[in-house]
């Protein structure tokens, strides 16, 4: 106690002796200390964060914020300091004692949650053994809590009945968060006061569909894009000119892959059912190989979309579906060993039958140390002569010479890269986790973006934070045996102040070198700074941290080609070469080990 004692002294003596200094160097301009209210700090509004940041613009014709807003939450980003939005904020917290790089406050339901980030740069000991007594002192909890998930630990964290408070810390960051304790409510609640019973809109209509119709062998193989469009509803741009609800969409323009979902839209739900109505799933996709059906891949459960699943209710999933399959294929099942460069350890249960091919699969769950509970249960069919590397057989990969060959040019001067599958992310916030599993399908490694999605999950609640990305994508590279090369590196731009540290010379040679090799490029972005074509759509995200991928380049037009994650209309898009090299946050490839 008396040593805890000493050092509390010294280090506050170190700030006293500190605050002249501070205080002939202090600027007037506001700081996110004044944002935040440490009594209930997450009494904050969006409104009035806006508000606050609004009120200290010097530019009014430059935004001091970007707004993201994905399914039912709102992210506001905002970078204190920034010349380039117009804030006139300081980029300090605690009294000049931290830089502050970025803030993204997450409102769900109205509930904030701060994300800080803080510079890491010249943080001592001192520093943070000072950071956890100001904690200690602004939350009024006298002992942090050191919380452990699995074999992660998150650091210390400060709990007092209104809120949580802990940070994390990196080589570049000072992770500094606050948001609701898991478990708790907030002290007073968030949601915005109902109208009136008679001025509600009118209820949602039941959306359903059941898709037994897949399993059909004899009749689904020889189904063409317009057979699906026969016995199943499509989704058009204008609902009003359908006299049923929409129950599939096609993912691309070409009508290579159409998707059921359950989140078909934000405001309403739709049934979808399997096996006479007995089961429930989440998706399904319907690829079609030279005109024809070929292969389906249908997700039962996935935690991502379906939250938590206790173990009972999923093992009485699972032997439901088994049961079925036995009796649509007439076989017994058998035991598949999975490919060796899996992410999770995953059981599959095969049946072959000259009719077709299906693969059930789950992740290993209830393993001492590792994962402990259900993470997805995904349906995957094949037509007999269908069955690829994605249903689990071991793949040779992808071969320098194929993926050359993929490379096209038009007389237009595009220079593109061909045969980049589309996945649609759909409502969730799953850029980084869609666009990994299109960049794999492309390579040839199994993976879809539920399973994807795991292994980025411990930072998700980063939203759509640049350096989030990269942390996930260098987890991803340990999980499939592939190269991650950073190529333009955020934690650079921040560690120089903004100061790019690849020139648009570099940037636009990067860009012509990986496409001429035919390899993709991931690509991390601030959206709705600059134009593109064809334009953001209205419905979608418009704002924010964002990851798509570079496919080409058109130097005649000076132009970048890319691609978007977010289903058909946004395989091929276009941006000015320099306008893209001003968004960039980060550029990254991520390919075969000794491609």
């Amino acid at each position: 106690m008396k040593s805890r004692l000493l050092i509390t002294l010294v280090l506050l003596t170190w700030m006293g002796l500190d605050s002249a200094a501070k205080a002939q160097t202090a600027s007037t301009k506001p700081s996110i200390d004044d944002l935040i209210d440490w009594s209930d700090p997450l009494a904050l509004t969006q409104q009035n964060l806006i508000a606050f940041l609004d009120a200290h613009r010097k530019d009014r014709s430059k935004s001091a914020y970007s707004i993201d807003t994905v399914s039912t939450e709102t992210i506001v980003n905002f970078h204190p300091g920034n010349s380039a939005t117009g804030s006139l904020l300081e980029d300090t917290m605690f009294s000049g004692l931290f830089k502050v790089n970025d803030v993204s406050v997450s409102f769900f339901r109205s509930i904030p949650s701060f994300h800080i980030s803080l510079s890491a740069k010249n943080v001592t000991k001192k520093k943070l053994a000072t950071l956890e007594i100001l904690l200690g002192q602004k939350t009024g909890a006298a002992n942090p809590q050191e919380v452990t998930v699995g074999r992660l630990a998150l650091g210390p964290q400060w709990v007092n009945p209104k809120y949580m408070v802990g940070f994390k810390v990196s080589d570049y960051s000072i992770n500094l968060l606050i948001q609701v304790p898991p478990g708790m409510q907030p002290s007073q609640p968030r949601t915005q006061p109902q109208p009136p019973a008679a001025s509600q809109p009118d209820k949602q209509p039941t959306l359903s569909a059941n898709i037994d119709s897949l399993l059909n062998f004899s009749a689904l193989w020889l189904w063409t894009p317009a057979d699906l469009e026969k016995n199943y509803v499509l989704k058009l741009e204008d609902q009003k000119l359908q006299q049923k609800p929409p129950q599939f969409e096609w993912v691309s323009a070409a009508k290579d892959r159409a998707r059921f979902s359950r989140h078909m839209f934000s405001n309403a739900e739709t049934n979808l059912t399997m096996f006479g109505g007995s089961v429930k799933l989440e998706e399904a996709i319907l690829e079609f190989v030279n005109g024809k059906a070929a292969r389906a891949t249908i997700s039962f459960y996935n935690r991502g979309d379906s939250g938590d699943i206790t173990t009972s209710e999923f093992e009485r999933i699972f032997k439901v579906i088994g049961q079925n399959l036995s009796q649509v294929m007439k076989v017994a099942p058998k035991r598949q060993m999975m490919s060796s460069n899996a992410a999770l350890q995953v059981t599959g249960w095969n049946w072959t039958a000259p009719s077709g091919i299906a693969l059930l699969e789950y992740n290993e769950y209830n393993t001492p140390g590792k994962i402990s509970k259900p993470e997805f249960l995904r349906l995957k069919l094949a037509a007999p002569n269908q069955a690829d590397w994605s249903m689990g057989k071991m793949a040779t990969g992808v071969q320098r010479m194929e993926l050359l060959q993929r490379v096209k040019k038009t007389a237009e001067g595009d220079v593109y890269i061909s045969g980049v599958p589309m996945v649609d992310q759909g409502q969730k916030g799953y850029c980084v986790a869609a666009s990994c599993q299109r960049l794999f399908e492309y390579m040839r490694i199994p993976c879809d973006q539920h399973e994807m999605a795991k292994l980025v999950s411990v930072d998700s609640e980063s939203g759509a934070n640049i350096g989030t990305m990269q942390k996930s994508l260098a987890k991803i590279d340990g999980a499939f045996k592939v190269t991650f090369k950073p190529l333009v590196n955020p934690e650079l731009y921040y560690a120089n102040n903004g100061k790019r540290r690849v020139s648009e010379k570099e940037f636009i040679s990067i860009v012509k070198e990986y496409t001429d090799k035919g390899v993709p490029l991931l690509w991390g972005l601030s959206l709705g700074q600059k134009p593109e074509d064809p334009p953001l759509p209205n419905g979608g995200q418009v704002s924010g941290g964002h990851m798509r991928m570079v496919i080409g380049y058109n130097l005649a037009k000076n132009q970048v080609l890319f691609t978007d994650s977010w289903g058909a209309g946004h395989e091929l898009k276009r941006m000015a070469l320099l306008d893209a090299y001003d968004v960039t946050l980060g550029l990254y490839s991520m390919a075969p080990r000794g491609l």
